[in-house]
Order: structure tokens, then C-alpha cells, then sequence
């Protein structure tokens, strides 16, 4: 999945192109007694990004990724770190 164009990867539901790149919402379900969106990366700025679920505070007002606040009592969702530094680097296309 990680070494194919975007043309091959498909979506079951809504998706949307962000920063990091395209992330899918797999659907909305209960994580340790919290209301969560469940979301993949269909496409990431680093490969290693592509199909890892993770996971956002439930919000029926969001509507696009940075509205969205990390679950489960995380601070920051696992790619942050690594996408501010990749936008910080010289000559970083954001």
C-alpha cells in the first residue's frame, strides 16, 4: 500500500486531502469509554504513515483535519512532530 500511486488506493467513506495528506475517516466508534473518529492515512508525507489508524476526539462541528483534537488522553497525534519539523526544513513545500 505504502509503494502504490494514489490512483490505487480507495476509500470506503469520506476523505480529505490535509497537510500531512490524505487521510480517510474509517467511521466513529467507543475506545475506552470515549467517542472516537477512527482515522488512516490513505497517503502520507512518510510512508510509514500509510494505513496506521489512529484515533480523534469525537466533534459532529469538525469538519476538516486540524479542527480535529487528538483521543485517548494524547496530547498530539503521532505524526505532528515529525510533519511540523518536515515544514520547518529548508525548502519544505507546505
Amino acid at each position: 500500500m505504502q509503494s502504490v500511486s494514489g490512483l490505487s488506493r480507495t476509500a470506503r467513506g469520506p476523505s480529505m486531502s490535509a497537510g500531512p495528506d490524505k487521510v480517510e475517516v474509517q467511521g466513529v466508534t467507543e475506545v475506552r469509554g470515549e467517542k472516537v473518529f477512527v482515522l488512516r492515512f490513505l497517503q502520507g508525507r512518510n510512508p510509514d504513515w500509510v494505513q496506521r489508524p489512529f484515533f480523534a476526539r469525537f466533534d459532529p462541528k469538525a469538519t476538516w483535519l486540524d479542527q480535529l483534537r487528538p483521543a485517548l488522553g494524547e496530547d498530539r497525534f503521532f505524526f505532528e512532530d515529525e510533519y511540523e519539523a518536515m515544514l520547518a526544513a529548508p525548502g519544505a513545500a507546505a
